[in-house]
């Protein structure tokens, strides 16, 4: 079972609708070419032919057909095998989810309840919305203590107290996810990718020290998207 891969890519996602032929070998000797179906965000999309690349990969397997989904971080590896554990959700389904939005902001709201952003990601409808908060809020909360998910950026962390260990938001909590959504529609609303906002906005988050308003947030990724 192929689980990791780390070659050079021969054609791109957006060439391939989504797939990354990544070459292993060399030109020398041979090159074997995989088809890895990535998210389809600018993360990957963008990667040029000749980048050598590392992917983690989860293999799903049926009576006639073998796929291979291919993922940056073992974070998001682990995020979307997470998401295959929720009914009506598989291995097409999660790779939808991850296309549309940052991992970052889809477990904050996973975390936090919310519906209302989670029903705004491709693949999630209010059904699927529910399942994913019933089943997984939970037991995301419970890796993210344990120091589960380290490539993400949430408000959640593990604080230790009088000898223990308990699960909550720090100070950046449930503001700053609002912000966040705010500032998303607002960014996606100008004609932005929303895939590309999320991405940003994630890393913006992460340059203040205290709970941001939505107007800062927008100011600031505009300056990065100019």
């Amino acid at each position: 079972m192929l689980g990791y891969l780390r070659g050079q890519i021969l054609s791109t996602a957006a060439e391939s609708e989504g797939k990354l032929i990544v070459g292993v070998g060399s030109a020398e000797l041979g090159m074997v070419g995989y088809s890895v179906s990535v998210p389809r965000n600018s993360q990957y999309e963008l990667l040029p032919v000749g980048k050598v690349i590392e992917l983690f990969i989860y293999t799903h397997v049926r009576e006639d057909q073998l796929d291979l989904y291919g993922f940056g971080t073992r974070s998001e590896k682990e995020l979307f095998l997470t998401l295959l554990g929720v009914n009506g959700i598989g291995p097409k389904g999660g790779l939808s989810i991850l296309s549309g939005t940052d991992p970052s902001l889809l477990v904050q709201a996973i975390v936090d309840g919310d519906r209302p952003f989670l029903t705004k990601v491709p693949g999630i409808g209010k059904k699927t919305a529910e399942r994913v908060v019933l089943e997984l809020a939970e037991p995301l909360k419970k890796k993210l203590a344990a120091g589960g998910f380290p490539d993400f950026q949430t408000n959640y962390s593990s604080k230790k107290s009088s000898g223990k260990t308990t699960t909550g938001a720090t100070p950046r909590g449930t503001g700053a996810t609002s912000a966040l959504r705010d500032a998303t529609d607002a960014l996606t609303g100008l004609g932005y990718k929303e895939a590309d906002v999320s991405s940003l906005l994630s890393k913006v988050m992460a340059e203040f020290d205290s709970p941001p308003k939505t107007e800062e947030l927008i100011k600031t990724a505009l300056r990065q998207l100019a």
